[in-house]
């Protein structure tokens, strides 16, 4: 019965007996080796004759092996010279009787299968070698901005530096001068005269005028942050803002360590950028700024009452904003983290390590 089906299966059919002589050998053998069946019956090495080298000792083991046989894959050189690849399935046959009488194998042409796979994994394997040469390009590009972004703002900070300086120092004191000009000029015209009061209207412009100038020296690099330090200018850039704004700041800081210069510039320009983006685009009416060290890392965090990050500031507005806080406390070791609490509001939060050690961190 096995013989009346076998001989007319496409696939290779195959019966090894017990001692591993080759008990059948369907006519398709023909077909699929380019051996004629009664040919391959004769050669007891016929296996070992057709399978590549390679694919042979494997092949071997696989069928020496006790037990069921796993499904493999292996290599054939037919007569003509060309190298195929075939599928084989092989089943353990015992009689009615339980007794062992050999092993049927199904062999399958999977030639353009294989060849398929073997491109696609070739694909798969350029692919990833293209993906990992990309990512390290990409880290070096990142590697890059950074250290040009640290270099940009050192630059930044300190041409504010010192053109707050010359503002303050030569357009202060010429407005200086000149108020005093102004008011020797008063003096000197007698008592009612009508040209007194178009100099006193001219000293209190010099003056608004001198008060903006300190003013705009004051936010461009306020002196009592390389003077007095950073808690001193916390202190006077939350009261100031107040004022200007007309909103209500609450500002709690506990005892503040000695800061590096950039870690004082990096939370003072992340409180400021803070401040401005929940007066512009927040609606909040207080904010509430918490300074506090705990030892290892000292954290700021700047709360408001408003809308909310996702309703009143959309991800594609203000993000340089968010992008530069988050790489000036990055350059400093440290980390930035936006939250919007389910009570509304915002809440920024910037922590730095205070080992003298802390290096800049990947974010």
């Amino acid at each position: 019965m096995y013989r009346t089906v076998a001989d007319f299966t496409y696939d290779l059919e195959v019966w090894i007996g017990p001692a591993g002589d080759l008990l059948y050998i369907s006519p398709s053998c023909s077909r699929v080796t380019g051996y004629e069946a009664d040919d391959a019956l004769r050669d007891p090495g016929f296996f070992e004759r057709i399978i590549a080298a390679d694919d042979f000792p494997r092949w071997r083991l696989a069928m020496d092996a006790r037990g069921d046989i796993p499904s493999m894959d292996f290599r054939i050189r037919r007569l003509d010279g060309t190298e195929i690849w075939l599928a084989q399935e092989t089943t353990r046959v015992f009689d009615p009787g339980g007794r062992f009488q050999g092993w049927r194998l199904s062999l399958r042409d999977v030639t353009d299968r294989v060849r398929t796979r073997m491109f696609l994994d070739q694909a798969r394997l350029h692919l990833e070698e293209r993906v990992r040469e990309r990512t390290e390009e990409l880290e070096v590009s990142r590697e890059r901005y950074r250290a040009l972004s640290g270099y940009l703002q050192d630059s930044i900070e300190k041409e504010r530096g010192r053109i707050s300086r010359e503002i303050h120092d030569v357009l202060g004191q010429d407005l200086t001068a000149l108020n005093m000009g102004l008011h020797r000029l008063e003096r000197s015209f007698p008592t009612g005269d009508a040209r007194q009061g178009h100099v006193v209207e001219l000293r209190g412009l010099v003056a608004g005028t001198l008060e903006t100038v300190r003013r705009i020296s004051r936010e461009l690099r306020p002196p009592m942050l390389d003077e007095l330090g950073f808690a001193e200018a916390v202190a006077w850039l939350t009261r100031t803002f107040a004022q200007s704004s007309g909103l209500r700041i609450d500002l709690k800081a506990g005892p503040i360590p000695d800061l590096s210069a950039e870690q004082s510039t990096a939370l003072y320009r992340v409180l400021q950028e803070a401040l401005t983006n929940a007066a512009r685009h927040s609606d909040a009416t207080r904010i509430d700024v918490r300074v506090q060290s705990s030892g290892a890392a000292l954290t700021l965090d700047v709360s408001d009452n408003g809308i909310g990050m996702s309703a009143g500031r959309p991800e594609s507005s203000g993000s340089l904003g968010l992008m530069g806080m988050r790489e000036r406390i990055r350059m400093v070791g440290g980390t930035l983290e936006i939250t919007a609490p389910k009570a509304g509001g915002t809440t920024i939060s910037a922590r730095i390590p205070l080992a003298a050690e802390a290096r800049p961190c990947a974010s």
